[in-house]
């Protein structure tokens, strides 16, 4: 094939033509020659023969023709200043060839005394070639696509060939010998896998190691997948991360179940033995931002549910952790779904570190943290807080200055805060029941300074054929709601096993005989057990208040209405046999302790105590015990639980049951506060009169949200708007509470150096254990917040 080649070589070499003479029979050829075979003359080549050709010296010259879109010397100048040519570009150059159109002559020029010119029949033998009309020169079109080896055939790519007379032959061919360089059979390799690609009967490199990229991408991926489902795990249940240090190596839960799920996990078992020691993604700090990640997707979800809803409102209280950090504890109430799911919510969304505790600084922070969180706080219609004047104030308190930005969120004084303030002012502030109250709580601190003491009162109630459902006698506390209720209920409940255990220790115990003896005599006297009893029959009507205020699903209205039922209740006792029946039970106690029931004497002046003259002693605690407390509770109930007729509160009337209350001032109160928030505004009367017809036959809901669950709204937009506005206003802030609790079980004693973030983060996780978090998106955020060594191909 080569003796073969050679002697082609020396035929074409020894070709000439002569001037005024005729085209050859391999010009010919060459004339009828197409790049594809058996293809037609495309139309770039009619674009060519359509172009007109100047004649110089009676000679058609081809560099007067425009560049042919054929042409290689369009991608020669990229290629000479270091450019890459796109693959689109690569294949042109590889697939098409210039085609002389019909009629056209080569041009020619002197070589050693010879008219010589291009022979299109050499790109049979050397299909590589490609002949630029516009220099009447050859390139060489692999080359020009993928060789990056210099040499002296490096003119192929450059600036041309045009060396006619040494083209080919087999001593000086110069065609030949760069077919055998070392450059263009590298480029030539390349530009057949390149066509093979193109063609898809080959994979491209990056096919070709994809595999084992992508089984490298999928491990990454799985193995911090399990550190991700550990880190949940370990932060909804509230279990400790960290633990000890032995040596170099932390003994703690999450190394623990890390290594534990490793036993049965191979993906993260490799990962663990592979990985270098400072790339295994199980330090504190990737805890940290894995556990900030976690906060940020359920975060992420709440808020997307409370932007469906549109309208809420802000919960805000304050509460010092374990390190002496104020946190103030952020929730957010609104009304979630529609028809039969529609629901109350009362979600927390995080604490925040206050430096100082002035009210222009808490608000700022609220609505600066709102804002952050993606909020739109032009829809917040409500606040509920305590009743701290920095909190409540009117002037310059925090619900002020967020009124001031934004008017339509109403101040709503938490309720069972209110409630709790009932209590506390009416156990303190008359002389005899705050004495009473003394007593017991110095005797449930007694019994809760040791286990013996604790045992020894659990024996004794055992013995008399008790069965109570708490240990002891449970400690007092302002904050803690219902504490007095169940302190007082206690002791009444264990009095003669109280007494037993008191009178023994008084003789038995040498060290707290002296303690025992006085708690035992204060026991012993009949004013302190009728108080004990008296004050814990009417604490009793408030608990189930105090419980139901706690719940999620009630609106503001439903808690005045609870309240000022309540009231009614308590103060009936007045007129009914209430006094009598505590008077009984008072007697049946102190008899069974050899206490005879007395009156205390009757003073000359009696300036400290009531001490009204009566003939009995029944009366005589009735008129200056039962009464007194009875109207201070009912007294603070009225002021405290006052009737509300603001104008947000106004579309209670919009209950069914409530209709026949809604006057035609109420009615233009309402709409005049709402219009704004109005889907329909100038329908809205007009669907009003429709409501009323609607329920003036049947049973009619006595609740808002039974009104949202049970009845379609479809045709009544802006009575649903303002039922939810409604439902959405603040009635307890309990979900910070609730918070305050997770915090307490979160940073403890041990636990008093975890950072802010992560104390949020593992606080949203605890809290919202209900909620599921996407682990895949939470790896996506890890990834996307910091440049990682580990390769995990997100976009």
């Amino acid at each position: 094939m080569e003796g073969e080649r050679h002697t082609e070589d020396d035929e074409a070499q020894r070709h000439t033509v002569e001037e005024g003479g005729q085209r050859s029979a391999e010009d010919d050829e060459a004339q009828r020659h197409t790049v594809e075979e058996g293809g037609q003359r495309s139309a770039e080549n009619e674009y060519s023969r359509e172009q007109g050709n100047m004649e110089i010296g009676g000679e058609e010259i081809g560099s007067s023709c425009p560049q042919h879109p054929f042409d290689p010397v369009r991608v020669k100048n990229k290629v000479i200043n270091g450019d890459a040519l796109t693959d689109d570009e690569k294949k042109s150059v590889l697939q098409n060839r210039w085609l002389a159109p019909q009629g056209y002559s080569y041009p020619k020029c002197t070589l050693g005394g010879k008219q010589l010119r291009y022979n299109p029949q050499w790109e049979k033998n050397y299909e590589w070639l490609s002949y630029s009309p516009s220099e009447d020169a050859a390139y060489c079109a692999t080359c020009l696509c993928f060789n990056k080896v210099k040499g002296k055939n490096f003119s192929f790519l450059t600036k041309g060939f045009t060396d006619w007379k040494n083209a080919v032959g087999d001593k000086r061919g110069v065609i030949p010998r760069h077919s055998h360089s070392e450059g263009h059979q590298r480029a030539t390799e390349l530009a057949e896998n390149f066509m093979l690609i193109t063609q898809g009967q080959k994979k491209d490199i990056q096919s070709v190691i994809s595999k084992q990229y992508d089984d490298k991408v999928m491990a990454n991926r799985k193995a911090l997948l399990s550190i991700i489902d550990i880190i949940v795990c370990l932060g909804k249940r509230n279990v400790p991360f960290r633990g000890n240090w032995e040596g170099s190596s932390e003994n703690g839960n999450f190394n623990y179940f890390v290594n534990w799920k490793a036993q049965f996990d191979t993906t993260l078992k490799q990962h663990l033995e592979t990985a270098a020691k400072n790339a295994k993604y199980i330090s504190p700090q990737i805890q940290n931002d894995l556990i900030a990640c976690c906060a940020e997707d359920i975060r992420e979800t709440l808020i997307n549910n409370i932007k469906t809803a549109k309208f809420f409102t802000v919960l805000a209280d304050e509460s010092m952790d374990i390190s002496g950090i104020e946190q103030l504890s952020l929730c957010v109430r609104y009304v979630s779904g529609e028809g039969e799911s529609s629901e109350i919510r009362e979600d927390f969304l995080g604490f925040c570190p206050l430096t100082q505790q002035d009210a222009k600084t808490i608000a700022t922070v609220i609505l600066r943290q709102l804002t952050e969180w993606g909020l739109h706080t032009e829809y917040l219609r409500g606040q509920g807080y305590d009743g701290a004047s920095t909190m409540s104030g009117h002037v310059s308190g925090v619900q002020k200055r967020i009124s001031d930005v934004h008017p339509r969120a109403m101040y709503t004084h938490c309720r069972s805060h209110a409630l709790n303030l009932v209590v506390v002012h009416g156990c303190s502030d008359l002389p005899i029941v705050r004495n009473t109250m003394s007593i017991i709580e110095e005797i449930a601190v007694f019994f809760s300074g040791s286990s013996a003491r604790k045992g020894a009162l659990e024996a004794e109630t055992s013995k008399e054929g008790q069965t109570t459902k708490k240990s002891g006698i449970p400690l007092m506390s302002d904050t803690r709601w219902s504490s007095r209720s169940t302190t007082l209920s206690a002791f009444v409940e264990k009095f003669t096993a109280v007494h037993s255990v008191l009178e023994k220790m008084g003789v038995e115990k040498p060290s707290v005989s002296a303690k025992a003896a006085t708690l035992r005599h204060s026991m012993e006297s009949f004013e302190t057990i009728i108080t004990a009893v008296m004050v814990n029959e009417i604490l009793g009507y408030i608990h189930p208040l105090t419980k139901l205020l706690q719940t999620t699903n009630l609106d503001i209205l439903t808690a005045y209405e609870e309240a000022r039922n309540m009231r009614q209740v308590i103060a009936n006792q007045r007129e009914d046999k209430g006094s009598r029946l505590c008077f009984e039970k008072a007697t049946a106690l102190a008899n069974s302790i050899g206490v005879v029931p007395a009156k205390r004497r009757v003073s000359v002046r009696q300036t400290y105590r009531a001490n009204v003259t009566t003939e009995s002693v029944e009366d005589h605690y009735r008129i200056n015990l039962f009464y007194p407390f009875l109207d201070h509770i009912t007294a603070q109930l009225d002021e405290r639980f006052a009737k509300n007729n603001k104008p947000p509160i106004l579309a209670s009337y919009l209950v069914p049951s409530s209709l026949k209350y809604l006057t035609p001032a109420r009615e233009f109160e309402m709409l005049r506060w709402y219009h704004e928030d109005l889907p329909d505004q100038d329908t809205a009367r007009q669907e009003i009169e429709r409501w009323r017809h609607k329920f003036e036959d049947g049973p009619l809901p006595s609740f808002a949200l039974e009104v949202l669950q049970k009845h379609n709204l479809s045709f009544f937009p802006n009575i649903k708007c303002m039922l939810k506005i409604f439902l959405t206003l603040p009635v307890t802030t309990c979900a910070c509470e609730r918070s305050f609790s997770a915090m307490r079980r979160l940073k403890t004693w041990l636990r008093s150096t975890m950072s802010n973030d992560r104390l949020t983060g593992l606080a949203m996780m605890h809290v919202h254990q209900k909620v599921e978090v996407d682990r895949e998106n939470i790896l996506r955020r890890w990834d996307a917040s910091g440049h990682r060594r580990i390769q995990l191909a997100f976009d």
